[in-house]
């Protein structure tokens, strides 16, 4: 079993997070060759300065957790996540958002990116009923964005589940990523196996050395 570290993101998204964690974790997880490491919007130009001089990519979490703002307020805070260096922007949508204006913020908002990754939007569907999710899967086969993030500290259970649901009827080629708490070795193939483009863990410090070593 060979693992892609470049299809691996970090979730360095604890707010009890000092300033001195937030920066060991960063210099610890900068030896590994992982796609990106997503971070509190505050933290951006932080992690920036830590990550000079590696591939890493940093991400982030428009409006983040509810994502109930207006278009302006998701416009503004894009905007600066990436004039801050980050280049893996979601934009939170709450579900009636995105049922009503999906493909007017994606289309507002992607104008935003200057060129980076494409825009994705972040869905947080430990908070979405089963009903909600099967709504919110038809829609998002309706808009025009390219990538999705789901969820954030999911089970395996969960990560399995709610990618059956919104792998479904896609119309067009789009990336998922999944978010996932903990997760062992094996679980990180299975959700490869299962459709994920890309994982995001949380336990980063402890999974990357023995993926490195196996590899």
């Amino acid at each position: 079993m060979e693992l892609e570290l470049q299809r691996l993101s970090i979730m360095l998204m604890d707010p009890s997070f000092t300033d001195r964690q937030f920066t060991d974790e960063l210099l610890f997880l900068k030896e590994f060759p992982v796609r990106s490491i997503f971070v509190l919007p505050y933290n951006v130009a932080r992690a920036k300065q830590l990550l000079t001089g590696t591939k890493i990519q940093i991400g982030s979490l428009v409006d983040f957790p509810l994502g109930g703002g207006t278009l302006a307020k998701k416009a503004f805070e894009t905007g600066q996540l990436y004039r801050e260096g980050a280049s893996d922007v979601f934009v939170t949508m709450a579900p009636e958002q995105l049922e009503r204006y999906g493909n007017e913020s994606y289309q507002a908002l992607e104008q935003l990116s200057f060129g980076r990754n494409a825009l994705g939007f972040f869905l947080d569907s430990r908070q979405l009923t089963d009903g909600q999710k099967q709504v919110l899967a038809m829609d998002i086969a309706e808009v025009n964005v390219s990538a999705i993030s789901l969820g954030l500290n999911l089970t395996m259970e969960q990560a399995i589940y709610d990618m059956s649901i919104f792998r479904t009827g896609r119309k067009k080629q789009m990336t998922f990523q999944v978010n996932v708490k903990a997760p062992t070795l094996l679980e990180i193939e299975l959700l490869f196996q299962a459709g994920a483009s890309y994982i995001g863990i949380s336990n980063g410090r402890e999974i990357l050395p023995l993926i490195s070593k196996w590899n």
